[in-house]
């Protein structure tokens, strides 16, 4: 009799983990990865694969992600952070958290785990004098597609760094702000000398989800996976490739 209760108790363990095992994977969420086109950071290599520092931390996610599979695709900047508040994407990155705009008047939130801070300059031309830092509105200042709103004053969107440097470098525009790393790369692979540099903020980098019923999953998911990425040391080993603390340095100095 005993017997018989065991082998049914086993035959019931082994069609618990079967359910279970089945119920798993019938609930496994795969998402859908849009990552913005940023030179060095996320690009498409010879190959037409991803590359860069972001493309590497949407797979370490993935890595920590078991319940599902996570796919990458790139976009140009602006259409990348659409396609999470069309529906298009489960998630975006990367983009800049900013302390002057209220994320309730946003069509997406960020995940509650940011990825690292980030510095942006303000690249000026030594031709001219500095620019007065309080009162940036009466220049004409520039920025790469789809950060204007990180501004609290009008700023022009051009398409590319290498465009709004080069608008720079010949005096079209007063001042140009984006980020450090791919910036600072564009003027050392082109060794332009009459750029001025300094920091304008230093803020987080963090990763866009849409707002609505599938937040919470989306969010308990990419920040799961980032705060694991943070304790097992993985995660600054990927940040260090992107984004460093801010470097003094000016371009007039260089031995170009």
């Amino acid at each position: 009799m005993n017997n018989i209760i065991n082998c049914r108790s086993v035959g019931g363990l082994i069609l618990l983990v079967i359910s279970s095992i089945t119920f798993s994977k019938a609930n496994a969420v795969d998402l859908k990865a849009s990552l913005a086109i940023l030179p060095i950071h996320s690009q498409i290599n010879e190959n037409s694969q991803p590359k860069g520092g972001f493309v590497e931390l949407v797979q370490a996610i993935d890595d920590e992600y078991k319940e599902g599979v996570i796919t990458i695709k790139l976009y140009p900047f602006a259409r990348s952070l659409q396609n999470v508040i069309s529906g298009r994407a489960d998630f975006h990155a990367p983009l800049i958290k900013l302390p002057h705009i209220s994320e309730d008047t946003l069509p997406y939130t960020y995940a509650s785990e940011k990825i690292t801070e980030v510095a942006f300059v303000l690249y000026t031309n030594t031709a001219k004098p500095n620019l007065d830092r309080k009162n940036l509105s009466k220049y004409v200042i520039a920025t790469m597609m789809g950060h204007s709103h990180f501004f609290p004053f009008l700023v022009r969107e051009k398409t590319s760094i290498a465009g709004g440097i080069k608008m720079l470098s010949v005096g079209r525009i007063d001042g140009y702000i984006m980020e450090q790393e791919a910036t600072d790369n564009f003027i050392r692979e082109n060794k332009i000398k009459n750029i001025r540099r300094e920091l304008y903020f230093q803020l987080d980098s963090s990763i866009v989800i849409p707002k609505g019923k599938r937040n919470k999953e989306i969010d308990d998911i990419i920040s799961v996976a980032l705060r694991k990425l943070k304790a097992s040391g993985k995660l600054q080993k990927i940040t260090n490739k992107i984004h460093l603390p801010y470097k003094e340095w000016q371009p007039s100095d260089m031995n170009w």
